[in-house]
């Protein structure tokens, strides 16, 4: 989706408010996008995953990326202006809208539904969709950092990977955080019919309850 010249804004990782910044597509392939930032670029590292922002048919986008290069040109004199550094990025999933959510949400605080994150298990599940849910850790991650998950209900129970799209912090090791579901593999799509049919389920459980 994204092509040569499209702005694209990132998200500063280490901000729990949205901070973004802009940059160029230099140079879009079919699995790598290189950008250059129009002032001052974040301090991104090869590896790090972010989230990034785009307009696509006058709807706006977000994406995960992972940096996949990190080029920034050698100044021989000191009276040279210095060339932008250049971040090579490997789009990860699909794209989805930003400007609101298109998939219904259902609070599962009463439903007392746990989930994983990374090394911590038992998490309390506070709202769930067929496309992600929020969970509450103590643990701290950064937006866009993928991350393993895993969530059960009754005899359904799905595992793969989420990314971080939200954090809010409640108070000294209670943190909560919005995640995205990730399909690694298209062809299957495992990850998110369970995570669809876990989220069904609990819907029509609290409409037998109302």
């Amino acid at each position: 989706m994204i092509k040569t010249g499209t702005d694209i804004l990132f998200q500063e990782p280490s901000a729990s408010t949205r901070r973004l910044r802009r940059s160029v597509a230099i140079d879009a392939g079919t699995d790598t996008v290189a950008v250059q930032f129009v002032a001052e670029p974040f301090d991104f590292d090869v590896d790090q995953e972010v989230l990034m922002y785009f307009n696509v048919k006058r709807e706006f986008m977000q994406q995960l990326g992972r940096v996949v290069e990190v080029n920034v040109p050698e100044v021989e004199e000191e009276e040279e202006a210095a060339e932008p550094a250049t971040f090579v990025l490997e789009p990860i999933g699909d794209p989805i809208s930003a400007e609101s959510r298109k998939f219904y949400r259902v609070s599962t605080i009463s439903a007392d539904l746990k989930a994983s994150l990374g090394e911590e298990s038992e998490l309390d599940v506070q709202d769930l969709s067929s496309t992600g849910f929020a969970i509450i850790a103590s643990k701290e991650y950064s937006l866009g950092e993928t991350l393993e998950v895993s969530i059960a209900h009754e005899t359904e129970s799905c595992h793969g990977v989420a990314s971080v799209q939200s954090v809010r912090e409640f108070g000294p090791g209670r943190i909560r955080y919005g995640l995205r579901a990730i399909e690694e593999d298209p062809h299957t799509n495992t990850f998110l019919e369970v995570l669809q049919r876990i989220s069904l389920a609990v819907q029509r459980e609290q409409l037998q309850r109302s």
